[in-house]
């Protein structure tokens, strides 16, 4: 007779264990997941809205910079400049227009803006021929410390012709203080009772478009190391930009500013046009800029912007999915202190 075998206890997990655990490790798995997922969301939105604020705090800032300096050396020869006759092109130009803004037409399209200044680091005010000049002859001009070589220089008539040239030497001064200045050429003639205003070293962006392009801002300098009309590759500034939107400040007349739009009596051509007293008037700018982060998010939908305020303000919907990023708006107004310091009398 065989003796009866014991069973052995089982061990180990039963299929219905392992499969109980397998799910329970692939639910932990999809809320780690999500967990995961949702951080990473809120890292990359935050990311892209700290690369927008640093993009328009970036580009307001030098904005205004260069808005502040507008007119600089240029106020101060308003009268003299006022006697260039108009060309209605910025780059040809040479009357006294501290700023021109040129209105995109429609709020949601990018308006464009020319700074004109003068960075001269000796004399800021037009020094008197003392002898006729040529057509490319030298100058000669009472001013003994004004001038280097390497400044451009614009000769003004007051008859209607204005001429600008880069100084390349500088004889004397003798002991009248009386310089002569070989430069580049003008193609007309100037008699003793015309002027001659230094723009500042040559290169230095005395008239400086700025526009947006394809989400870009950028400036373009307008003239060649001459003073003559350029053709120069806009340089970047920020990326993300949207839009670009700029007001007048007009003086009012009793202490204040009145916010107008760059059309019809300050159209460009109006302002280019206009008279010396007229463009003293222009006091402030104020601008407006719309920048959107780095970061597409599928839970947004249409971006509503607005800008200003009656009777100048201005808004508009970026639709999705262009719409679908995060923006940011910022705005500030530049007081235009060089026509303010130096008013027409």
């Amino acid at each position: 007779m065989r003796p009866r075998e014991e069973r052995k206890a089982l061990r180990g997990f039963s299929l219905i264990e392992v499969m109980v655990g397998i799910v329970i490790g692939m639910i932990a798995v999809l809320v780690i997941y999500q967990v995961y997922s949702a951080a990473e969301g809120i890292k990359r939105n935050t990311t892209s809205v700290g690369d927008a604020q640093q993009n328009g705090l970036l580009s307001s800032f030098m904005l205004n910079v260069e808005l502040a300096n507008a007119s600089n050396g240029v106020a101060y020869a308003i009268k003299e400049l006022g006697t260039c006759t108009s060309t209605g092109n910025m780059s040809t130009t040479f009357r006294p227009i501290p700023v021109l803004i040129t209105d995109s037409g429609l709020p949601t399209n990018p308006d464009s803006f020319v700074v004109n200044y003068s960075v001269s680091q000796r004399v800021v005010a037009p020094v008197p021929f003392v002898a006729n000049a040529a057509p490319g002859a030298d100058y000669q001009v009472q001013s003994p410390n004004g001038f280097k070589s390497g400044d451009l220089v614009l000769a003004i008539s007051m008859g209607g012709d204005c001429a600008a040239s880069r100084v390349n030497a500088v004889a004397g001064p003798d002991v009248s203080g009386i310089v002569t200045l070989s430069h580049t050429g003008a193609s007309v003639g100037f008699t003793s009772d015309a002027y001659l205003l230094n723009l500042g070293p040559k290169g230095s962006g005395q008239r400086v478009e700025y526009d947006v392009s394809n989400n870009v801002l950028r400036s373009t300098a307008l003239w060649d190391d001459t003073g003559a009309a350029g053709a120069n590759a806009p340089n970047p500034i920020a990326s993300n930009i949207v839009n670009m939107k700029l007001v007048y400040g007009i003086d009012n007349g009793a202490g204040g500013v009145t916010w107008t739009p760059a059309t019809g009596a300050w159209s460009p051509a109006s302002v280019h046009a206009a008279t010396t007293s007229t463009l003293s008037k222009i006091r402030a700018i104020r601008i407006g800029i719309v920048v959107r982060g780095e970061q597409w998010d599928k839970t947004l939908g249409n971006y509503t912007w607005t800008l200003f305020e009656a009777p100048v303000l201005l808004t508009g919907t970026i639709p999705a999915a262009g719409g679908n990023y995060r923006y940011r708006v910022y705005e500030t107004t530049i007081p235009l202190r060089n026509p303010i310091w130096n008013p027409v009398s």
